[in-house]
């Protein structure tokens, strides 16, 4: 059986259990140690989380330009997503684990770990900060970019026709995440010591 398949047989014949945010499932899941799947809509399609004894082994990501497994699936989650549980045996789901395990969680655990910041903007020391995308010069619409520090989602958005992406942040260190059409992704690393700042990247 196809993963899409075992994921949407497995949520469709089981009692939905709860619906809780990123740090509140892997607690949940955690203190009864149960396997099973947590699942979200994301809008562009469904992210699920795959629990084995309560840790989160493995991802999917399915919407309807295709699937995305494993890291990959949970890079862009910003930790707002409400996630419902259905249990599933733990034997079962192992086997589905190994198509999409999640190597580095580092990106979901700092996600778990604390609420989505808020950007103050009567902050001192605040700039707006616009990210170009551009393809051999072309500007790239409808890529997603996300502003990451430390772990954290600070921003996201998707490119305008003129290829570019706006963000407010405190001043500082940061990593651009950009991920292409073609689900892959770059990191870039930026710096904002003032307003107005304009970034080009090449994607080609």
């Amino acid at each position: 059986m196809e993963i899409s398949e075992f994921l949407n047989e497995k949520v469709n014949a089981t009692t939905l259990e709860y619906s809780l945010k990123l740090n509140d499932l892997k607690k949940f899941a955690d203190d009864g140690r149960k396997s099973g799947i947590g699942v979200a809509d994301i809008g562009i399609g469904k992210i699920y989380l795959l629990f084995k004894k309560g840790e989160p082994e493995g991802a999917v990501e399915i919407e309807k330009n295709g699937i995305i497994l494993g890291d990959k699936a949970i890079y862009l989650l910003k930790g707002s997503e409400m996630f419902s549980f259905h249990p599933v045996e733990h034997d079962l789901i192992e086997s589905y684990i190994l198509l999409c395990r999640i190597f580095d969680r580092s990106h979901l655990t700092s996600n778990m770990s604390m609420a989505m910041p808020t950007i103050e903007r009567r902050n001192e020391g605040t700039g707006s900060f616009t990210v170009k995308i551009v393809k051999g010069q072309v500007p790239q619409s409808g890529i997603h970019v996300s502003i990451r520090k430390q772990g954290r989602v600070i921003g996201s958005d998707v490119t305008t026709p003129e290829g570019k992406a706006y963000f407010k942040v405190l001043f500082g260190e940061y990593d651009c995440v950009v991920m292409d059409r073609d689900r892959k992704i770059r990191i870039f690393p930026v710096t904002v010591r003032s307003g107005g700042r304009e970034e080009t990247i090449e994607i080609g």
